[in-house]
């Protein structure tokens, strides 16, 4: 008889992100995110910096609340990368338009920060 095995058995996960202090907390907005991108394992943190914690978020024409974030990106033997992104302050998903990439902390399989695939392009 054949040996059945859970086709999720061998899935590794490529990607993570964890929402730590939502935004408007008091000690301010706090996320982590990681990927495995070429072999390399790198890891980020997401904030608001002082001078972007100053700025209100920004409505826009649908009635979305959207707010200017950070994010720091490092990687063994890799330069660090610092990059900004737009975050919808409802549900925490930080997007960076000119990488086409998203971080989601709310994904089902734990997170995910990866390339952006929209059906509104």
């Amino acid at each position: 008889m054949a040996r059945r095995t859970n086709k999720n058995s061998n899935y590794t996960p490529k990607s993570g992100a964890k929402l730590h202090q939502s935004f408007g907390s008091k000690e301010g907005l706090f996320m982590t995110c990681w990927k495995v991108s070429d072999g390399v394992m790198w890891s980020g943190k997401v904030f608001r910096s002082e001078k972007q914690s100053k700025v209100a978020p920004t409505v826009s024409r649908n009635g979305k609340e959207w707010c200017s974030v950070t994010l720091v990106l490092s990687a063994p033997m890799r330069d660090t990368v610092v990059h900004s992104g737009l975050m919808n302050t409802s549900n925490h998903k930080v997007y960076f338009k000119d990488w086409n990439m998203i971080i989601n902390p709310k994904a089902s399989n734990g997170g995910y920060f990866g390339k952006h695939i929209s059906k509104n392009y």
